[in-house]
């Protein structure tokens, strides 16, 4: 079998993603193209990260495709994906409804019992993670349920934090934070 890199786009439109692309580089050493622009085209061995940001994406196509989902219509309009994720914030029943329409399958990120990823408590300077459920990882690593706690200073959004753990899930193998007993967050930059 291949242990290669499996490689990954993370798709966001509306919301540029800034934040959440500085917590996936806290993860530990990948690599990560970062693109705002409405058409790019990868091809070959690239980063373990492709992330791509944009008010709208009219056409995806890639191997692996985590779609970052916070508000309707922030689907592309077509994906031809081998795997392809919503990863939704399910506070908003609109998304659950739009993602379910497309039949993706979803993480859901959120604060009820019912989610897949959830936080166990979040304080001002602290967060447990809790994976509820087993996902099936891109390249078909199973992740069990755990608790992973988080330190960090300034404000985090939980959405964002739940969202980078849910990439981080997706990774398999190549997870950075699989065997940490701390996901460190340094301070980001102010806005």
């Amino acid at each position: 079998m291949d242990w290669r890199v499996v490689p990954m786009v993370v798709v966001t439109a509306g919301d540029p993603g800034r934040r959440l692309r500085e917590l996936l580089r806290t993860g530990g050493a990948l690599s990560m193209l970062c693109a705002d622009t409405d058409r790019a085209a990868f091809s070959g061995d690239g980063p373990d990260i492709v992330f791509l940001s944009q008010r709208a994406f009219y056409q995806i196509a890639c191997e692996n495709a985590a779609f970052i989902v916070r508000r309707k219509g922030e689907l592309p309009r077509e994906f031809s994906c081998k795997n392809a994720v919503a990863i939704i914030d399910s506070a908003d029943p609109a998304v659950l409804s739009a993602v379910a329409g497309r039949r993706l399958p979803a993480v859901t990120c959120g604060l009820g019992t019912s989610d897949t990823l959830t936080l166990s408590s979040f304080t001002v300077d602290s967060a447990v993670i809790s994976l509820q459920r087993q996902l099936t990882a891109f390249d078909g690593t199973p992740v069990e349920p755990f608790e992973l706690p988080v330190s960090f200073s300034g404000k985090l959004e939980p959405f964002e934090l739940l969202a980078a753990a849910a990439i981080f899930c997706l990774m398999g193998k190549q997870n950075p934070l699989a065997a940490a007993p701390l996901w460190r967050i340094p301070p980001g930059p102010r806005p």
